[in-house]
């Protein structure tokens, strides 16, 4: 468990790295940011939930990273 949830944390961290600076945003941008934030965290759950399904042991492990990674990338294309 503890490697899926580092392997959850470290996609995270290299989804988040990728927005960029920090700019003057409005309240509407804030509110999208905010969306598609919320987005691509409960895609990730849900692709590590579902990932976590298939197979066992380090199988297990890599269906977990992969599902979670894939939800991620869904939710960041459905705010795109």
């Amino acid at each position: 468990m503890k490697k899926t949830t580092v392997a959850c944390l470290f996609g995270g961290v290299l989804l988040l790295a990728a927005c960029g600076a920090p700019t003057t945003q409005t309240q509407a941008q804030v509110q999208n940011d905010a969306r598609c934030a919320a987005g691509v965290l409960g895609g990730a759950a849900i692709g590590g939930v579902l990932g976590n399904q298939i197979g066992s042991g380090t199988g297990k492990t890599l269906a977990t990273a992969a599902g979670a990674g894939l939800g991620m990338y869904a939710g960041q294309s459905a705010c795109n």
